[in-house]
């Protein structure tokens, strides 16, 4: 069967993910200086982003070997897995590798709510968890501990079930969720700059009003503006200009 005249045309929204990463150096107190950024189309290489990444990491602790590295993601077990193939040999042992600190504490807050409604906890069980996850040792364990103990993991609220969803966040990341012990070292707990990332070099280029774009040509465009959005304009144009210059021919000796 045909449209009727007069339909108008069905339209289909499809959302598909881009990739961001960054490489962000902080000084002696924990201050960002600068950020390298890095992006990729849906389906775009992500491998050579990781490959790229690992090379200037690699380039920095050539030149400064006592530099403190650490990985942060949302948690995602896609990004675990890049990590495990494309970076963790390259970056060697020594790396912290951490969860993101707000995307873990958002769980918190919607199980303590459904705590304090079901008179489990008293008011400002939020706060008091996301005080002890950031300052004590071994407290992301401990935290599950109550969780569990509290007997709350059925009970919904929303439509999801909170308790449930923050033991089982928490219980397959615990290793990663050392952040007393990275601040002692001076290192970031916090994903804000990739998130920040997102916005500046995918959605405010690649989602203008009417923009479309191709998988191909968007991967380039996100690489080109990856470029200008870390200040490595200028030294990528020179570094192509000298790789594609051809060689001058020599003349035929008589």
């Amino acid at each position: 069967m045909g449209a009727r005249e007069g339909d108008a045309p069905k339209v289909a929204r499809n959302f598909r993910m881009a990739y961001a990463a960054t490489v962000m150096l902080h000084d002696a107190d924990g201050e960002s200086i600068h950020t390298i950024r890095y992006g990729r189309m849906p389906k775009g290489d992500v491998r050579g982003l990781c490959r790229g990444l690992a090379r200037d990491v690699t380039a920095m602790r050539a030149q400064r070997p006592d530099l403190k590295v650490a990985y942060l993601t949302d948690g995602a077990s896609e990004f675990e897995t890049l990590y495990d193939q494309h970076l963790k040999t390259p970056l060697g042992p020594d790396v912290v590798s951490l969860v993101d600190f707000w995307h873990a504490a958002e769980y918190l807050g919607a199980a303590a709510r459904v705590l304090e409604v079901k008179r489990k906890a008293k008011p400002g069980q939020f706060r008091r968890w996301r005080h002890a996850l950031k300052h004590d040792e071994g407290a992301a364990a401990r935290i599950v501990e109550q969780l569990e103990q509290s007997g709350l993991e059925k009970v919904m609220l929303d439509g999801v079930r909170p308790v449930e969803a923050a033991i089982r966040y928490f219980r397959t990341r615990l290793a990663r969720m050392d952040y007393a012990g990275a601040r002692r070292e001076g290192l970031p707990i916090g994903s804000g700059n990739v998130e920040a990332t997102c916005k500046s070099l995918v959605t405010v280029r690649m989602k203008r009003p009417g923009a479309r774009w191709k998988h191909t040509t968007g991967d380039a465009v996100l690489q080109l503006r990856a470029l200008q959005l870390s200040d490595r304009w200028t030294p990528a144009v020179q570094a192509a200009a000298r790789t594609g210059a051809k060689r001058p021919r020599r003349g035929l000796e008589s």
